[in-house]
């Protein structure tokens, strides 16, 4: 069944629909804006491989030669390798919503991007971000969203929300704004020497917008999303990481910030070393991949305290 939601976000409708295209995929969403439209599909794997120990995550965009009426000529008459514009923005797609799959979520999962139409005015990297929070979002894939994206540019002084490609020659900031309804997500773009206090300003400006398109995506996933997902999440035993904390707790900061290399490598390795000794010491069914969760747990959390 067809599905329609739109919101007036900027100078343009922002429209989400699904039940159209990729009736296969798990979630598959059309987002337009003007007459740019792109399509986003999400899937993911309902079994795990054996021994898989980390998220295989894809997002893929693409942009197709007959999204601007063309097809490729010359000497190679199909479609090429990505260019730096579709890595630049299949990455900004996937970061904001990397972080918000359930921890131990080890599934294969795919989001694929394809612009169908572009008119030349307003851009489909924000339409590729919304669009795969969008497709997340009605399908039944776990996933902590959804959330919304916007672009901000400043004018005259004024900013503008989701400005045209004319309106971005005459700006002094590109800022890509991507939230979720509490709290920035992410962050990416560039200013001409803006004072920190007008940097501000511009965020708190984006995130009523980004609420906006939230709603919208809330209204489509309530009228043709599916019940989510119940998956096996992969966890850290408990019982090995309080024992790798006793045993490396107060040295892996250390570790991870020794001088050099190769001298940083090796007072690492011989942590895990102790870690692992102990662990099988206790425990001796623990597995290399329950050793290895219980190490790698413990070194990122030591790299978040460090950071924050």
């Amino acid at each position: 069944m067809h599905h329609s939601v739109s919101r007036f976000i900027g100078t343009a409708n922002l429209t989400f629909e699904s039940g159209k295209l990729a009736k296969l995929a798990d979630g598959s969403v059309t987002v337009r804006s003007g007459d740019t439209i792109i399509l986003v599909a999400a899937v993911s794997a309902t079994a795990l491989k054996e021994g898989q120990d980390f998220f295989p995550l894809t997002v893929d965009y693409r942009e197709k030669a007959a999204a601007a009426g063309k097809f490729p000529g010359g000497y190679f008459k199909r479609e090429g390798r990505p260019s730096e514009k579709e890595t630049l923005t299949a990455r900004m797609t996937d970061r904001p919503l990397r972080p918000l799959f359930p921890k131990g979520y080890f599934y294969d999962t795919q989001v694929m991007s394809v612009l169908l139409s572009a008119d030349g005015e307003n851009d489909a990297d924000i339409l590729s971000i919304n669009g795969a929070s969008a497709a997340l979002a009605v399908s039944d894939i776990p996933f902590d969203g959804p959330i919304g994206a916007v672009r901000v540019a400043r004018i005259n002084g004024e900013f503008v929300v989701n400005p045209t490609h004319t309106q971005r020659q005459a700006s002094d900031l590109d800022l890509v704004y991507a939230g979720n309804w509490d709290d920035v997500i992410m962050i990416e773009g560039a200013a001409n020497e803006m004072a920190e206090e007008d940097f501000i300003r511009a965020l708190e400006f984006a995130h009523p917008f980004v609420r906006e398109i939230i709603s919208a995506q809330k209204e489509l996933a309530e009228r043709a999303g599916k019940p989510k997902r119940q998956a096996e999440l992969i966890a850290v035993r408990e019982e090995l990481l309080e024992v790798a904390y006793q045993v490396a707790g107060n040295r892996i900061e250390a570790a991870l910030y020794t001088p050099g290399k190769v001298a940083r490598s090796k007072a690492v390795d011989a942590l895990r070393k102790e870690v692992e000794a102990a662990i099988l010491q206790r425990y001796p069914d623990a597995t290399p991949f329950d050793i290895s969760q219980a190490f790698d747990y413990l070194q990122k959390k030591a790299f978040r305290v460090s950071v924050l």
